[in-house]
């Protein structure tokens, strides 16, 4: 289904969305038109904004649902990702894209990171019970890691025209700028 991203009333504001596809772990860090973005149920959107000043970038995140999108905490986005993470592994017998088995706990759960970029970082935590997982280190024993299953992002930059030209200075007619030009016809930056 699409959704207007802007439309999503989460106290920030800017254009600055992250989309998490829940169902294989594809992970877009740039949304190329915000008012008509595709989106499935239970997938997670990230929007950002950093303040003047900041370090840091405020973080809101949404869970798809039939009508709109939820508010949820992180807490809650990380037991979501959980969820289809063992799902996932049922089906295809892999790890998801940037995820990597990081720990065994004594009390049987596993810590697996999802890190899709150097920013977002996910601690996930399975509790083998939950998921009827006898034996944790057998179901996570040599799973290969699957690549990112959304590969629009390496397509905008295939995409890329250039051009260049030479202006010459308005004060100095013996000095001349390069001027570059780059449009790509399926990506805009707001």
């Amino acid at each position: 289904m699409k959704l207007n991203l802007n439309s999503i009333s989460d106290n920030l504001s800017g254009n600055w969305w992250l989309h998490i596809h829940s169902s294989n772990f594809g992970f877009l860090s740039k949304i190329s038109d915000p008012s008509n973005h595709e989106v499935k149920i239970e997938d997670i959107l990230i929007h950002k904004e950093l303040g003047e000043g900041e370090r840091f970038p405020s973080v809101r995140y949404h869970l798809v649902k039939e009508k709109g999108t939820k508010l949820i905490e992180n807490e809650k986005a990380k037991e979501v990702l959980a969820n289809k993470l063992v799902n996932y592994i049922r089906k295809y017998k892999k790890l998801p894209y940037a995820c990597k088995v990081a720990k065994f706990f004594k009390n049987g759960n596993v810590q697996i990171n999802y890190h899709p970029t150097d920013f977002d970082n996910f601690a996930l935590k399975i509790i083998p019970k939950t998921h009827g997982i006898e034996n944790p280190k057998d179901f996570f024993k040599d799973l290969q890691t699957s690549e990112n299953p959304i590969k629009i992002e390496a397509n905008l930059v295939s995409k890329v025209q250039e051009k260049q030209w030479q202006i010459a200075s308005s004060k100095d007619p013996n000095k001349k700028y390069t001027v570059t030009y780059l449009y790509n016809p399926s990506y805009r930056i707001y």
